[in-house]
Protein backbone atom coordinates (compact mmCIF):
# COMPACT_ATOMS: atom_id res chain seq x y z
CA UNK A 1 0.00 0.00 0.00
CA UNK A 2 1.48 3.43 -0.82
CA UNK A 3 0.24 6.71 -0.25
CA UNK A 4 -0.42 9.47 -3.09
CA UNK A 5 -2.06 12.25 -1.47
CA UNK A 6 -3.60 13.88 1.55
CA UNK A 7 -5.94 16.70 1.18
CA UNK A 8 -9.10 17.99 2.42
CA UNK A 9 -12.70 19.29 1.15
CA UNK A 10 -11.76 22.89 2.48
CA UNK A 11 -9.78 24.24 -0.90
CA UNK A 12 -8.09 26.53 1.54
CA UNK A 13 -6.01 23.15 2.34
CA UNK A 14 -2.83 22.69 0.43
CA UNK A 15 -3.03 19.30 -0.81
CA UNK A 16 0.14 17.22 -0.66
CA UNK A 17 1.34 14.98 -3.26
CA UNK A 18 3.94 12.18 -3.01
CA UNK A 19 6.09 10.12 -4.93
CA UNK A 20 8.14 7.00 -4.22
CA UNK A 21 10.83 6.75 -1.79
CA UNK A 22 12.26 9.63 -0.04
CA UNK A 23 9.75 12.92 0.36
CA UNK A 24 10.55 15.71 2.20
CA UNK A 25 7.81 17.73 3.56
CA UNK A 26 9.78 20.88 4.25
CA UNK A 27 8.09 23.90 6.30
CA UNK A 28 9.23 27.63 5.65
CA UNK A 29 9.91 29.04 8.92
CA UNK A 30 10.32 32.66 9.49
CA UNK A 31 13.18 34.43 12.04
CA UNK A 32 9.96 34.54 14.55
CA UNK A 33 9.16 31.24 14.26
CA UNK A 34 9.23 29.48 17.80
CA UNK A 35 9.19 25.85 18.48
CA UNK A 36 5.98 23.66 18.87
CA UNK A 37 4.32 26.71 16.42
CA UNK A 38 2.58 23.61 13.68
CA UNK A 39 -0.80 24.03 15.26
CA UNK A 40 -0.98 27.63 14.34
CA UNK A 41 2.06 27.86 12.01
CA UNK A 42 3.07 25.50 9.24
CA UNK A 43 1.12 22.63 10.10
CA UNK A 44 3.68 19.75 9.61
CA UNK A 45 3.28 17.78 12.55
CA UNK A 46 -0.57 18.55 12.15
CA UNK A 47 -0.46 16.72 8.48
CA UNK A 48 1.13 13.52 10.49
CA UNK A 49 -1.87 13.75 12.73
CA UNK A 50 -4.35 14.05 9.42
CA UNK A 51 -2.59 10.58 8.03
CA UNK A 52 -3.35 8.74 11.36
CA UNK A 53 -6.50 10.22 11.87
CA UNK A 54 -7.62 9.07 8.03
CA UNK A 55 -6.28 5.55 8.78
CA UNK A 56 -8.71 5.05 11.49
CA UNK A 57 -7.25 7.05 14.31
CA UNK A 58 -9.19 9.19 16.85
CA UNK A 59 -9.24 12.29 16.15
CA UNK A 60 -6.71 14.86 17.92
CA UNK A 61 -7.88 17.47 20.35
CA UNK A 62 -6.33 19.97 18.09
CA UNK A 63 -9.12 18.98 15.43
CA UNK A 64 -12.04 19.57 18.00
CA UNK A 65 -11.48 23.55 17.12
CA UNK A 66 -14.56 25.50 16.17
CA UNK A 67 -12.94 26.50 12.90
CA UNK A 68 -12.51 23.03 11.97
CA UNK A 69 -16.27 22.35 12.13
CA UNK A 70 -17.76 20.88 8.70
CA UNK A 71 -13.90 19.57 7.59
CA UNK A 72 -13.18 16.22 6.55
CA UNK A 73 -9.56 14.73 5.27
CA UNK A 74 -8.92 12.86 2.47
CA UNK A 75 -5.93 10.47 1.30
CA UNK A 76 -5.92 8.78 -1.92
CA UNK A 77 -4.16 5.13 -1.39
CA UNK A 78 -2.82 2.41 -3.45
CA UNK A 79 -2.35 -1.36 -3.95
CA UNK A 80 0.95 -0.29 -5.69
CA UNK A 81 2.94 2.03 -7.19
CA UNK A 82 1.58 1.61 -10.70
CA UNK A 83 -1.88 2.95 -9.46
CA UNK A 84 -1.13 5.73 -7.14
CA UNK A 85 -4.67 7.08 -6.95
CA UNK A 86 -6.72 3.70 -6.87
CA UNK A 87 -8.63 4.42 -4.07
CA UNK A 88 -9.86 7.30 -2.09
CA UNK A 89 -10.71 8.06 1.62
CA UNK A 90 -12.89 10.91 3.32
CA UNK A 91 -13.21 11.31 6.91
CA UNK A 92 -14.94 14.65 8.78
CA UNK A 93 -13.98 16.02 12.25
CA UNK A 94 -17.89 14.70 12.51
CA UNK A 95 -19.43 12.35 12.86
CA UNK A 96 -16.01 10.75 13.43
CA UNK A 97 -17.81 7.07 13.28
CA UNK A 98 -18.19 7.60 9.66
CA UNK A 99 -16.60 8.19 6.26
CA UNK A 100 -16.42 7.42 2.63
CA UNK A 101 -14.56 5.32 0.28
CA UNK A 102 -14.56 5.49 -3.54
CA UNK A 103 -12.46 3.64 -6.31
CA UNK A 104 -11.55 0.21 -3.84
CA UNK A 105 -11.82 -2.81 -5.83
CA UNK A 106 -12.39 -1.02 -8.95
CA UNK A 107 -15.57 0.73 -8.35
CA UNK A 108 -15.75 4.89 -8.32
CA UNK A 109 -18.62 5.03 -6.49
CA UNK A 110 -18.04 6.20 -2.67
CA UNK A 111 -19.29 3.73 -0.02
CA UNK A 112 -20.04 4.80 3.57
CA UNK A 113 -18.62 3.42 6.14
CA UNK A 114 -18.07 2.79 10.17
CA UNK A 115 -14.77 3.59 11.00
CA UNK A 116 -14.50 0.28 12.47
CA UNK A 117 -15.32 -1.48 9.16
CA UNK A 118 -12.24 0.55 7.91
CA UNK A 119 -10.23 -0.36 10.41
CA UNK A 120 -11.02 -4.08 10.01
CA UNK A 121 -10.12 -3.47 5.99
CA UNK A 122 -6.94 -1.97 6.61
CA UNK A 123 -5.57 -4.18 9.09
CA UNK A 124 -6.36 -7.15 6.38
CA UNK A 125 -4.80 -5.06 3.04
CA UNK A 126 -2.32 -3.00 4.82
CA UNK A 127 -1.32 -5.46 7.49
CA UNK A 128 -2.39 -9.25 6.45
CA UNK A 129 -3.66 -9.50 10.39
CA UNK A 130 -5.67 -12.83 11.34
CA UNK A 131 -9.20 -12.42 11.44
CA UNK A 132 -9.29 -14.15 14.68
CA UNK A 133 -7.04 -12.01 16.96
CA UNK A 134 -6.98 -9.12 18.63
CA UNK A 135 -3.54 -8.02 19.32
CA UNK A 136 -2.13 -5.90 17.78
CA UNK A 137 -4.80 -3.76 16.31
CA UNK A 138 -3.78 -1.73 13.17
CA UNK A 139 -3.93 1.31 15.66
CA UNK A 140 -0.97 -0.21 16.65
CA UNK A 141 1.12 -1.01 13.80
CA UNK A 142 0.50 2.33 12.38
CA UNK A 143 1.64 3.95 15.43
CA UNK A 144 5.08 1.98 14.93
CA UNK A 145 5.06 3.36 11.37
CA UNK A 146 3.38 6.85 11.48
CA UNK A 147 5.07 8.09 14.95
CA UNK A 148 2.57 10.36 17.10
CA UNK A 149 4.95 9.44 20.16
CA UNK A 150 8.71 10.03 20.75
CA UNK A 151 9.38 9.05 24.05
CA UNK A 152 9.96 5.08 23.99
CA UNK A 153 11.48 3.79 20.52
CA UNK A 154 9.43 0.65 21.06
CA UNK A 155 5.72 1.96 22.08
CA UNK A 156 3.22 3.30 19.85
CA UNK A 157 2.02 5.25 22.42
CA UNK A 158 2.27 6.21 26.29
CA UNK A 159 -0.19 4.01 27.46
CA UNK A 160 0.82 1.04 25.49
CA UNK A 161 1.32 -2.12 27.96
CA UNK A 162 4.73 -4.32 27.75
CA UNK A 163 2.83 -6.99 26.58
CA UNK A 164 1.10 -5.21 23.82
CA UNK A 165 4.54 -3.92 22.48
CA UNK A 166 6.07 -7.46 22.52
CA UNK A 167 2.94 -8.52 20.44
CA UNK A 168 3.06 -5.69 18.04
CA UNK A 169 6.96 -5.44 17.41
CA UNK A 170 7.16 -9.38 17.17
CA UNK A 171 4.13 -9.37 14.61
CA UNK A 172 6.44 -7.51 12.49
CA UNK A 173 9.48 -9.14 13.06
CA UNK A 174 7.09 -12.56 11.44
CA UNK A 175 6.57 -14.27 14.93
CA UNK A 176 3.44 -16.53 15.38
CA UNK A 177 0.67 -13.93 16.46
CA UNK A 178 -0.81 -16.49 18.88
CA UNK A 179 2.09 -17.30 21.09
CA UNK A 180 3.00 -13.97 21.56
CA UNK A 181 -0.57 -12.89 22.75
CA UNK A 182 -0.29 -15.70 25.43
CA UNK A 183 1.47 -12.81 27.62
CA UNK A 184 -1.42 -11.28 27.79
CA UNK A 185 -3.10 -13.81 29.35
CA UNK A 186 -0.79 -13.94 32.02
CA UNK A 187 -1.14 -10.42 32.29
CA UNK A 188 -5.05 -10.46 33.15
CA UNK A 189 -4.83 -13.15 35.14
CA UNK A 190 -1.83 -11.47 37.58
CA UNK A 191 -4.32 -8.21 37.70
CA UNK A 192 -7.05 -10.82 38.40
CA UNK A 193 -4.77 -11.79 41.75
CA UNK A 194 -3.89 -8.59 42.56
CA UNK A 195 -6.97 -7.15 42.72
CA UNK A 196 -8.43 -9.91 44.87
CA UNK A 197 -5.10 -9.44 47.00
CA UNK A 198 -5.54 -6.15 47.28
CA UNK A 199 -9.16 -6.25 48.71
CA UNK A 200 -8.40 -8.76 50.94
CA UNK A 201 -5.74 -7.08 52.05
CA UNK A 202 -7.49 -3.48 53.00
CA UNK A 203 -10.35 -5.49 54.58
CA UNK A 204 -13.10 -5.51 52.38
CA UNK A 205 -13.19 -9.14 52.81
CA UNK A 206 -11.92 -8.67 56.95
CA UNK A 207 -12.89 -12.92 57.81
CA UNK A 208 -11.38 -14.12 54.78
CA UNK A 209 -8.29 -16.53 56.35
CA UNK A 210 -5.87 -17.56 52.92
CA UNK A 211 -4.48 -20.03 55.22
CA UNK A 212 -5.56 -23.02 53.68
CA UNK A 213 -3.73 -25.16 56.69
CA UNK A 214 -4.90 -23.67 59.68
CA UNK A 215 -8.39 -23.49 58.17
CA UNK A 216 -8.44 -27.43 57.53
CA UNK A 217 -7.33 -27.73 61.24
CA UNK A 218 -10.03 -26.14 62.38
CA UNK A 219 -11.89 -27.80 60.44
CA UNK A 220 -11.41 -31.07 61.68
CA UNK A 221 -11.07 -30.24 65.17
CA UNK A 222 -14.97 -29.03 65.08
CA UNK A 223 -16.37 -31.87 63.05
CA UNK A 224 -14.93 -33.64 65.44
CA UNK A 225 -16.60 -31.62 68.75
CA UNK A 226 -19.87 -31.98 66.20
CA UNK A 227 -19.46 -35.38 66.18
CA UNK A 228 -18.94 -36.12 69.80
CA UNK A 229 -22.22 -33.67 70.86
CA UNK A 230 -24.54 -35.41 68.40
CA UNK A 231 -23.29 -39.06 69.67
CA UNK A 232 -23.95 -37.68 73.16
CA UNK A 233 -27.96 -36.29 72.40
CA UNK A 234 -28.41 -39.94 71.08
CA UNK A 235 -27.33 -41.69 74.15
CA UNK A 236 -29.45 -39.04 76.22
CA UNK A 237 -32.09 -40.69 78.42
CA UNK A 238 -35.07 -38.96 80.05
CA UNK A 239 -37.15 -39.97 82.89
CA UNK A 240 -38.56 -43.68 82.18
CA UNK A 241 -42.15 -42.00 82.30
CA UNK A 242 -41.22 -39.69 79.33
CA UNK A 243 -39.08 -41.73 77.49
CA UNK A 244 -41.54 -41.96 75.02
CA UNK A 245 -42.15 -38.65 74.74
CA UNK A 246 -38.50 -37.92 74.70
CA UNK A 247 -38.11 -40.34 71.38
CA UNK A 248 -40.77 -38.41 69.87
CA UNK A 249 -38.88 -35.25 70.50
CA UNK A 250 -35.72 -36.90 69.49
CA UNK A 251 -37.11 -38.10 66.20
CA UNK A 252 -38.41 -34.86 65.87
CA UNK A 253 -35.20 -32.83 66.48
CA UNK A 254 -33.64 -35.43 64.01
CA UNK A 255 -36.34 -35.07 61.45
CA UNK A 256 -35.42 -31.13 61.57
CA UNK A 257 -31.43 -31.28 61.35
CA UNK A 258 -32.09 -33.14 58.38
CA UNK A 259 -34.12 -30.98 56.82
CA UNK A 260 -32.07 -27.81 58.14
CA UNK A 261 -28.79 -29.91 56.28
CA UNK A 262 -31.19 -30.36 52.77
CA UNK A 263 -32.35 -26.53 53.31
CA UNK A 264 -28.39 -25.20 53.51
CA UNK A 265 -28.34 -27.57 50.46
CA UNK A 266 -30.89 -25.63 48.55
CA UNK A 267 -30.39 -22.34 49.94
CA UNK A 268 -26.40 -22.76 48.27
CA UNK A 269 -27.83 -24.02 45.56
CA UNK A 270 -30.42 -21.51 44.81
CA UNK A 271 -27.84 -18.41 45.44
CA UNK A 272 -25.46 -20.46 42.76
CA UNK A 273 -28.37 -20.36 40.04
CA UNK A 274 -29.55 -17.20 41.17
CA UNK A 275 -26.07 -15.66 40.32
CA UNK A 276 -25.89 -17.65 37.50
CA UNK A 277 -28.53 -16.15 35.91
CA UNK A 278 -27.68 -12.62 36.55
CA UNK A 279 -24.14 -13.37 35.23
CA UNK A 280 -25.51 -14.87 31.94
CA UNK A 281 -27.63 -11.74 31.59
CA UNK A 282 -24.89 -8.83 32.24
CA UNK A 283 -22.25 -11.37 30.59
CA UNK A 284 -24.07 -11.71 27.54
CA UNK A 285 -26.11 -8.80 26.87
CA UNK A 286 -24.49 -8.32 23.12
CA UNK A 287 -25.38 -4.56 22.41
CA UNK A 288 -23.64 -3.84 26.13
CA UNK A 289 -20.76 -5.75 25.48
CA UNK A 290 -20.42 -4.33 21.79
CA UNK A 291 -20.42 -0.48 23.76
CA UNK A 292 -18.76 -1.75 26.36
CA UNK A 293 -16.07 -3.06 24.03
CA UNK A 294 -16.60 0.29 21.39
CA UNK A 295 -15.93 2.65 24.15
CA UNK A 296 -12.53 0.55 26.33
CA UNK A 297 -11.05 0.22 23.05
CA UNK A 298 -11.45 3.66 21.68
CA UNK A 299 -10.25 5.24 25.19
CA UNK A 300 -6.93 4.01 24.76
CA UNK A 301 -6.34 4.40 21.47
CA UNK A 302 -6.67 0.61 20.37
CA UNK A 303 -9.06 -1.32 17.69
CA UNK A 304 -10.71 -4.17 17.33
CA UNK A 305 -9.22 -6.32 14.25
CA UNK A 306 -11.89 -7.18 11.83
CA UNK A 307 -13.54 -10.67 12.31
CA UNK A 308 -13.43 -10.53 16.52
CA UNK A 309 -16.48 -7.68 16.19
CA UNK A 310 -17.76 -9.68 12.95
CA UNK A 311 -17.38 -12.79 14.89
CA UNK A 312 -19.48 -11.32 17.68
CA UNK A 313 -22.37 -10.08 15.46
CA UNK A 314 -22.44 -13.49 14.13
CA UNK A 315 -23.03 -15.95 16.39
CA UNK A 316 -25.15 -13.05 18.64
CA UNK A 317 -28.18 -14.70 17.49
CA UNK A 318 -27.07 -18.11 17.80
CA UNK A 319 -25.87 -17.56 21.44
CA UNK A 320 -28.59 -15.97 22.31
CA UNK A 321 -30.64 -18.69 21.78
CA UNK A 322 -28.27 -20.57 23.94
CA UNK A 323 -28.26 -18.35 26.70
CA UNK A 324 -32.11 -17.89 26.55
CA UNK A 325 -32.28 -22.14 26.86
CA UNK A 326 -29.65 -22.17 29.68
CA UNK A 327 -31.77 -19.22 31.52
CA UNK A 328 -35.14 -21.21 31.28
CA UNK A 329 -33.40 -24.12 32.87
CA UNK A 330 -31.82 -22.14 35.52
CA UNK A 331 -34.94 -20.63 36.23
CA UNK A 332 -36.77 -23.73 36.08
CA UNK A 333 -34.43 -25.08 38.53
CA UNK A 334 -34.44 -22.33 41.06
CA UNK A 335 -38.43 -21.99 40.74
CA UNK A 336 -37.99 -25.92 42.30
CA UNK A 337 -35.35 -25.07 44.99
CA UNK A 338 -37.72 -22.24 46.05
CA UNK A 339 -40.31 -24.25 46.48
CA UNK A 340 -38.64 -27.25 48.04
CA UNK A 341 -37.32 -24.64 50.44
CA UNK A 342 -41.01 -23.49 51.14
CA UNK A 343 -42.46 -27.00 51.87
CA UNK A 344 -39.32 -27.19 54.02
CA UNK A 345 -39.90 -24.43 56.24
CA UNK A 346 -43.35 -25.52 56.74
CA UNK A 347 -42.21 -28.78 57.82
CA UNK A 348 -40.03 -27.71 60.04
CA UNK A 349 -42.42 -25.71 61.47
CA UNK A 350 -44.86 -28.41 61.95
CA UNK A 351 -42.47 -29.95 63.95
CA UNK A 352 -41.22 -27.44 66.14
CA UNK A 353 -44.66 -27.16 66.93
CA UNK A 354 -45.08 -30.43 68.07
CA UNK A 355 -41.91 -30.60 69.51
CA UNK A 356 -42.33 -27.96 71.66
CA UNK A 357 -45.57 -29.36 72.87
CA UNK A 358 -43.86 -32.52 73.76
CA UNK A 359 -41.00 -30.69 75.69
CA UNK A 360 -43.55 -28.78 77.66
CA UNK A 361 -44.43 -32.28 79.22
CA UNK A 362 -40.97 -32.37 80.28
CA UNK A 363 -40.10 -29.22 81.51
CA UNK A 364 -40.06 -29.82 85.12
CA UNK A 365 -37.43 -32.46 84.47
CA UNK A 366 -33.96 -31.94 85.33
CA UNK A 367 -32.59 -33.63 82.38
CA UNK A 368 -34.48 -31.69 79.93
CA UNK A 369 -31.92 -28.51 81.06
CA UNK A 370 -29.32 -30.48 79.99
CA UNK A 371 -30.89 -31.87 77.04
CA UNK A 372 -31.68 -28.41 75.76
CA UNK A 373 -28.15 -27.11 76.24
CA UNK A 374 -26.90 -29.89 74.33
CA UNK A 375 -29.13 -28.95 71.60
CA UNK A 376 -28.32 -25.44 71.58
CA UNK A 377 -24.40 -26.47 71.71
CA UNK A 378 -24.65 -28.68 69.22
CA UNK A 379 -26.45 -25.80 66.59
CA UNK A 380 -23.72 -23.57 67.11
CA UNK A 381 -21.04 -26.06 66.41
CA UNK A 382 -22.89 -27.02 62.90
CA UNK A 383 -22.82 -23.44 62.41
CA UNK A 384 -19.77 -22.95 63.14
CA UNK A 385 -18.65 -26.05 60.87
CA UNK A 386 -20.51 -24.59 58.07
CA UNK A 387 -19.23 -21.03 58.21
CA UNK A 388 -15.19 -23.07 58.39
CA UNK A 389 -15.98 -24.86 55.34
CA UNK A 390 -17.30 -21.74 53.28
CA UNK A 391 -14.20 -20.13 54.25
CA UNK A 392 -12.02 -22.95 53.17
CA UNK A 393 -13.91 -23.03 50.05
CA UNK A 394 -12.72 -19.35 49.75
CA UNK A 395 -9.11 -19.79 50.69
CA UNK A 396 -8.57 -22.29 48.12
CA UNK A 397 -10.27 -20.54 44.89
CA UNK A 398 -7.66 -17.93 45.79
CA UNK A 399 -4.97 -20.63 45.67
CA UNK A 400 -6.14 -21.92 43.01
CA UNK A 401 -5.82 -18.65 41.04
CA UNK A 402 -1.51 -18.59 42.06
CA UNK A 403 -1.37 -22.18 40.68
CA UNK A 404 -3.48 -21.05 37.30
CA UNK A 405 -0.98 -17.91 37.08
CA UNK A 406 2.44 -19.62 38.01
CA UNK A 407 0.98 -22.72 35.23
CA UNK A 408 0.27 -20.42 32.76
CA UNK A 409 2.69 -18.20 33.08
CA UNK A 410 5.42 -21.02 32.18
CA UNK A 411 3.57 -22.32 29.48
CA UNK A 412 3.50 -18.90 27.74
CA UNK A 413 7.40 -18.79 28.83
CA UNK A 414 8.17 -21.82 27.13
CA UNK A 415 5.86 -21.15 23.84
CA UNK A 416 7.67 -17.71 23.24
CA UNK A 417 11.02 -18.84 24.04
CA UNK A 418 10.61 -21.72 21.53
CA UNK A 419 9.10 -19.35 19.00
CA UNK A 420 12.10 -17.38 18.56
CA UNK A 421 14.13 -20.02 18.76
CA UNK A 422 12.38 -21.27 15.85
CA UNK A 423 12.38 -17.65 13.96
CA UNK A 424 16.12 -17.30 14.89
CA UNK A 425 17.36 -17.41 11.52
CA UNK A 426 14.81 -15.24 10.07
CA UNK A 427 15.57 -13.06 13.11
CA UNK A 428 19.49 -12.24 12.09
CA UNK A 429 18.37 -10.20 9.43
CA UNK A 430 17.13 -7.30 11.16
CA UNK A 431 19.24 -7.87 13.78
CA UNK A 432 22.60 -7.61 12.20
CA UNK A 433 20.89 -4.80 9.83
CA UNK A 434 20.26 -2.50 12.78
CA UNK A 435 24.00 -3.43 13.92
CA UNK A 436 25.06 -2.09 10.22
CA UNK A 437 23.24 1.06 9.92
CA UNK A 438 23.88 1.81 13.24
CA UNK A 439 27.53 1.87 12.48
CA UNK A 440 26.78 4.05 9.34
CA UNK A 441 25.39 6.77 11.30
CA UNK A 442 28.09 6.51 14.68
CA UNK A 443 30.92 5.52 13.28
CA UNK A 444 32.36 5.27 17.00
CA UNK A 445 29.83 3.31 18.90
CA UNK A 446 27.63 0.38 18.60
CA UNK A 447 23.82 -0.68 17.91
CA UNK A 448 22.52 -3.87 19.11
CA UNK A 449 19.15 -4.75 18.56
CA UNK A 450 18.46 -7.27 21.79
CA UNK A 451 15.65 -9.45 21.29
CA UNK A 452 14.41 -12.42 24.54
CA UNK A 453 11.77 -13.39 26.76
CA UNK A 454 10.44 -11.78 30.00
CA UNK A 455 10.13 -13.71 33.20
CA UNK A 456 6.05 -12.98 32.11
CA UNK A 457 6.90 -14.21 28.89
CA UNK A 458 6.26 -11.15 27.21
CA UNK A 459 8.46 -10.95 24.00
CA UNK A 460 10.86 -7.64 24.41
CA UNK A 461 13.00 -5.74 21.90
CA UNK A 462 15.27 -3.57 23.33
CA UNK A 463 17.10 -1.33 20.79
CA UNK A 464 20.36 0.13 22.24
CA UNK A 465 23.46 2.46 21.19
CA UNK A 466 26.52 2.97 22.99
CA UNK A 467 26.83 6.30 24.97
CA UNK A 468 24.17 8.18 27.09
CA UNK A 469 20.57 8.03 26.95
CA UNK A 470 19.95 11.09 25.12
CA UNK A 471 16.81 12.25 23.51
CA UNK A 472 19.33 12.35 19.82
CA UNK A 473 20.31 8.66 20.94
CA UNK A 474 16.83 7.63 21.49
CA UNK A 475 15.89 9.35 18.39
CA UNK A 476 18.44 7.63 16.14
CA UNK A 477 17.46 4.33 17.99
CA UNK A 478 13.76 4.62 17.08
CA UNK A 479 14.74 5.62 13.64
CA UNK A 480 17.04 2.41 12.97
CA UNK A 481 13.73 0.43 14.84
CA UNK A 482 11.27 1.58 12.57
CA UNK A 483 13.57 1.13 9.84
CA UNK A 484 14.26 -2.99 10.62
CA UNK A 485 10.81 -3.65 11.45
CA UNK A 486 9.29 -2.51 8.15
CA UNK A 487 11.87 -3.83 6.00
CA UNK A 488 11.33 -7.36 7.71
CA UNK A 489 7.45 -6.94 7.93
CA UNK A 490 7.88 -6.36 3.98
CA UNK A 491 9.67 -9.71 3.66
CA UNK A 492 6.54 -11.30 5.05
CA UNK A 493 3.65 -9.29 3.67
CA UNK A 494 2.99 -7.76 7.02
CA UNK A 495 3.14 -4.04 6.66
CA UNK A 496 2.27 -1.31 3.62
CA UNK A 497 4.66 0.24 1.90
CA UNK A 498 4.87 3.79 4.00
CA UNK A 499 6.96 4.72 6.96
CA UNK A 500 6.47 8.31 8.54
CA UNK A 501 8.62 10.70 11.06
CA UNK A 502 7.92 14.00 12.25
CA UNK A 503 10.93 16.40 12.32
CA UNK A 504 10.49 16.04 16.54
CA UNK A 505 12.05 12.93 16.18
CA UNK A 506 15.93 14.33 15.24
CA UNK A 507 14.98 17.33 17.65
CA UNK A 508 17.81 16.17 19.36
CA UNK A 509 19.87 14.43 17.00
CA UNK A 510 23.38 15.58 15.92
CA UNK A 511 22.61 17.35 12.00
CA UNK A 512 25.29 14.74 10.64
CA UNK A 513 23.84 11.52 11.87
CA UNK A 514 20.51 12.93 10.77
CA UNK A 515 21.62 13.64 7.26
CA UNK A 516 22.98 10.13 7.69
CA UNK A 517 19.75 8.82 8.90
CA UNK A 518 17.84 10.91 5.52
CA UNK A 519 20.75 9.11 3.43
CA UNK A 520 19.91 5.79 4.81
CA UNK A 521 16.21 6.10 4.39
CA UNK A 522 16.40 7.29 1.13
CA UNK A 523 18.65 4.09 0.08
CA UNK A 524 16.20 1.69 2.01
CA UNK A 525 13.05 2.89 0.31
CA UNK A 526 14.52 2.72 -3.00
CA UNK A 527 16.11 -0.76 -2.48
CA UNK A 528 12.96 -2.23 -0.63
CA UNK A 529 10.30 0.02 -2.46
CA UNK A 530 8.60 1.85 -0.01
CA UNK A 531 7.99 5.41 0.86
CA UNK A 532 9.91 7.42 3.40
CA UNK A 533 8.04 10.17 4.76
CA UNK A 534 9.88 13.14 6.61
CA UNK A 535 8.20 15.91 7.75
CA UNK A 536 11.21 18.96 8.53
CA UNK A 537 11.84 22.78 8.79
CA UNK A 538 13.90 24.73 6.30
CA UNK A 539 16.26 25.99 9.02
CA UNK A 540 16.95 22.79 10.51
CA UNK A 541 17.62 21.08 7.11
CA UNK A 542 19.61 23.42 5.82
CA UNK A 543 22.01 23.15 9.20
CA UNK A 544 21.92 19.08 7.95
CA UNK A 545 22.81 19.71 4.21
CA UNK A 546 26.05 22.35 5.34
CA UNK A 547 27.39 19.34 7.96
CA UNK A 548 26.21 16.30 6.52
CA UNK A 549 26.80 14.82 2.64
CA UNK A 550 22.97 14.97 2.03
CA UNK A 551 20.76 16.85 -0.41
CA UNK A 552 16.85 17.62 -0.80
CA UNK A 553 16.99 18.41 -4.31
CA UNK A 554 15.73 14.90 -5.29
CA UNK A 555 13.53 14.14 -2.45
CA UNK A 556 11.18 17.56 -2.07
CA UNK A 557 7.49 17.24 -2.40
CA UNK A 558 5.78 19.91 -4.35
CA UNK A 559 3.63 21.56 -1.92
CA UNK A 560 5.31 24.71 -0.10
CA UNK A 561 4.44 25.22 3.50
CA UNK A 562 5.01 28.28 5.76
CA UNK A 563 4.31 30.45 8.39
CA UNK A 564 5.66 33.77 7.08
CA UNK A 565 1.58 34.32 5.51
CA UNK A 566 -1.47 33.93 7.35
CA UNK A 567 -2.96 31.17 4.61
CA UNK A 568 0.59 29.31 4.37
CA UNK A 569 0.16 27.02 6.36
CA UNK A 570 -1.16 23.50 5.72
CA UNK A 571 -4.82 24.19 6.56
CA UNK A 572 -4.85 27.68 4.63
CA UNK A 573 -5.85 29.82 7.91
CA UNK A 574 -4.94 29.91 11.13
CA UNK A 575 -6.93 28.82 13.93
CA UNK A 576 -7.16 28.26 17.75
Amino acid sequence: MFLAEVGSTDARFKTIKFHDGLNLLVAERTEDSRQGDSRNGTGKSSFIRILRYVLGGNLPDEFKSPELAGHSFSASLSSDRAAMASARVVRPTSPTTKLSVSGWNGSDNAASEHVDDWRRLLGKLAFSLPEDTSRPTPGQLWGQLIHTSFGNPVKSHPSESDWETGVKLGYLLGLDVDVLNGAGEVARLEKQRRAIKGVIKEGAIGHLNLDEADLRAKLAGLRRQRDRMRQSLQDFQVDEAYGAHQRIADSHSAEIREINDESLGLERRARDLARAIETDVASNNASLLSDKLEKTYAEINLVLPEMVSRRFEEVAAFHASVVRNRRTFLEDELRLALSRLVELAQRRTDLDRRRAEILVLLQDSVALDTFLDAQRSLAELEAGVAETERRLESAMAVGKIDTTVQTVTANTVASVRAEVQDRADSLERPISLFSELGQEIYKDRSARLLISTSPKGVFQVRPEIDGDASDGIKGVATFLLDMVCLIRALEIGRAPRILVHDSHLFDAVDHRQVASCLNIGARLADEHGFQYIVTMNSDFLKSVESEGAFSRDDYLVDTVITDATENGGIFGFKFV
